[in-house]
């Protein structure tokens, strides 16, 4: 599955695969030019739930609003569900 932080306010968004590890996700996130405080873990999955139970959220670095956690691929097979109907 593929995690996803979007922002509901300003659209800003950060994708990296479950089991990617922490130094990968910093590197993606500095190369592309986003900075999410995360905390500490082995995956961004680890990392997430760690931020979330640390802070209660986790805050856009560019509005600063707290953003969504979403299941991209869970997201995509919905929408897929909902067109038939």
């Amino acid at each position: 599955m593929q995690i996803e932080l979007k922002c509901p306010a300003c659209c800003g968004q950060f994708v990296a695969p479950p089991h990617a590890s922490a130094e990968q996700i910093r590197d993606r996130m500095t190369e592309g030019g986003q900075w999410y405080a995360l905390s500490e873990g082995e995956t961004f999955e680890d990392m997430i739930f760690s931020t979330l139970t640390e802070d209660g959220a986790i805050f856009c670095p560019d509005c600063g609003a707290a953003v969504d956690v979403c299941e991209e691929s869970l997201n995509q097979l919905a929408m897929e569900v909902l067109s038939c109907w």
